[in-house]
C-alpha cells in the first residue's frame, strides 16, 4: 500500500508528522492530492483539548484545495479536477441536508479535522458530494483557506439579515474576521473594525472597513459600546460579528447594538456570555450562533473570489515540516491575514 506524510494529534496532544497508509476511494468517495492545507486558531483549540478528536491520532486540518487523484465507483469527478473540501461529512437525507442546512446535518456523520482524518495530509478522502470546482482564477492556497474562512464570513454575514446602508462591526481582525469585513462590506454595510492593534487596524481598512477601533487589553471592551455610538451618531450597529470570544468582548458586542441589532456570535470559545436577558428584551436585538457554513455558502465565497470580490491575504507558506511553526506564530497573535502548508 502507498503510503504518505500527515500532521496527527495523539492522545498526549502532541503533534507530529507521520508516515500514514493513502486510502482508497470506495463507492461515492474521491481521493484528492492535497496542494494546500489553511493553518486555523480552531486547530490551536484541538492541540489544547479544548476540542477533542475521537478516536486519536487524527490528521489536523480542516482546510483543504487540490486535485482529484482518484474516485470510486459512482463518482462523476475525474482526475485533476481541481477541487476544495467542504471539511463538515454530512448525510444528504435529514430535514436539515434536505433544506440546504448541511452544515447542522441531524445525523452529523462527522468533520475533518475534527473527529475525521483532515486536510494535513498530502492525501484526503472524502465522499464526493464534499468536493466542491475551484475557478480557475482561485489558487489553491486561497481556495482552501475559503474551505473555512470565506464560507464562514458568507454565511455570517447571511444569517445576520446585513442589508444595504446598515452598519456592521467586526470584532477580531484575525484570519475569519478579515474575510468578514469584506463580505459584510459586499452585502452594502459600512464596517466598523475592532482590533487589538494599530497593525491589524490599517489592514482592515486595507481590505474595505470604513473606520477601525484599537482595543488591546481586555478591559477597554468596557469603553467600546460608547465608542461605537461615537461613530453612529448616537445609534448603534445593526450588526455585531463577534470573533474574539471572551467575555468582556461578547458582553460589549451586545451593548454596542442598535434597536432591532443583531449580535452574531461565530466561532469556538471556552468562556460564557454572561448578561441579563433583559439588555436583549427591551431593544429587541437578536443572537444568532453560526456553525461553520454550508456547501453552497463555499461554492458562493468561491465565487466571490473568482471575481476579485473576497481576496484571502496569504501571511506565509510552510512546508507540512512546518506547521509547529505555523501554529506558534497563529498563537502569538502576529499573523495578519492566514498560513497556509503547501504540499504540493
Amino acid at each position: 500500500m502507498p503510503h504518505m506524510r500527515a500532521a496527527q494529534i495523539f492522545d498526549d496532544l502532541s503533534l507530529r508528522v507521520v508516515d500514514a497508509d493513502v486510502p482508497t476511494p470506495g463507492w461515492g468517495e474521491v481521493l484528492t492530492r492535497v496542494h494546500a492545507a489553511g493553518v486555523c486558531g480552531t486547530d490551536l483549540h484541538i492541540l489544547d483539548g479544548m476540542i477533542k478528536p475521537d478516536p486519536y491520532p487524527m490528521t489536523l486540518g480542516h482546510e483543504a484545495a487540490g486535485v482529484v487523484e482518484a474516485a470510486g465507483p459512482n463518482t462523476t469527478l475525474r482526475a485533476g479536477d481541481r477541487v476544495a473540501v467542504y471539511n463538515k461529512i454530512f448525510c444528504g437525507q435529514c430535514e436539515q441536508c434536505l433544506s440546504g442546512r448541511c452544515n447542522i446535518c441531524d445525523n452529523e456523520p462527522g468533520q475533518l479535522g475534527f473527529n475525521r482524518d483532515g486536510g494535513d495530509q498530502e492525501y484526503v478522502l472524502v465522499p464526493e458530494r464534499n468536493l466542491v470546482p475551484v475557478p480557475d482564477a482561485v489558487d489553491f492556497a486561497s481556495a482552501a483557506v475559503i474551505t473555512c474562512a470565506g464560507m464562514t464570513a458568507v454565511h455570517a454575514t447571511r444569517l445576520s439579515g446585513l442589508r444595504l446602508g446598515q452598519t456592521a462591526i467586526v470584532d477580531g481582525v484575525g484570519g475569519v474576521g478579515i474575510l468578514v469585513v469584506q463580505a459584510a462590506r459586499q452585502a452594502g454595510a459600512r464596517v466598523i473594525a475592532v482590533a487589538d492593534s494599530g497593525k491589524k487596524r490599517e489592514f482592515a481598512l486595507e481590505h474595505g472597513a470604513a473606520e477601525g477601533i484599537v482595543i488591546d487589553q481586555p478591559s477597554e471592551y468596557e469603553s467600546l459600546p460608547a465608542r461605537v455610538r461615537e461613530l453612529t451618531a448616537g445609534r448603534g450597529a445593526d450588526v455585531f460579528f463577534e470573533l474574539v470570544g471572551t467575555t468582556e468582548s461578547m458582553a460589549a458586542g451586545v451593548r454596542s447594538l442598535a434597536k432591532a441589532g443583531r449580535f452574531v456570535a461565530t466561532g469556538y470559545t471556552d468562556q460564557p456570555l454572561s448578561i441579563h436577558p433583559i439588555e436583549f428584551i427591551l431593544s429587541e436585538t437578536s443572537l444568532i450562533s453560526t456553525v461553520a457554513a454550508t456547501r453552497q455558502d463555499l461554492a458562493d465565497a468561491l465565487r466571490l473570489a473568482a471575481s476579485g470580490a473576497m481576496t484571502v491575504p496569504i501571511a506565509a507558506r510552510y512546508p507540512l515540516d512546518g506547521v509547529h511553526s505555523a501554529l506558534e506564530a497563529l498563537r502569538q497573535r502576529t499573523v495578519l491575514g492566514r498560513q497556509v502548508l503547501d504540499l504540493t
